[in-house]
């Protein structure tokens, strides 16, 4: 009984810790960046810019955008979901 309680509270510190998660993981694979193996998104849209490639850093920030985009809408359609269901 309690779950359905908290659900929200749970997705919405799901969601903070996974931002958090996030961020502390770009800046440490920053320091030990290893070419084809721990390059992050980030490094590489900065090394297309360093190579005149606009259209390959835009692509690779679309896909960034999308992915944050679905993120945030599937955490959205979960929270509206519970609503309902919990009326």
């Amino acid at each position: 009984m309690i779950l359905p309680t908290i659900a929200r509270r749970f997705a919405t510190g799901f969601a903070l810790a996974f931002a958090r998660a996030r961020a502390n993981m770009v800046g440490h694979l920053h320091r030990r960046n290893m070419p084809f193996k721990s390059e992050i998104a980030p490094l590489l849209i900065v090394t297309q810019l360093e190579e005149y490639n606009y259209a390959g850093a835009a692509a690779i920030a679309c896909v960034m955008l999308l992915i944050s985009f679905a993120v945030l809408l599937l955490l959205n359609l979960l929270q509206h979901w519970q609503r309902r269901r919990l009326g």
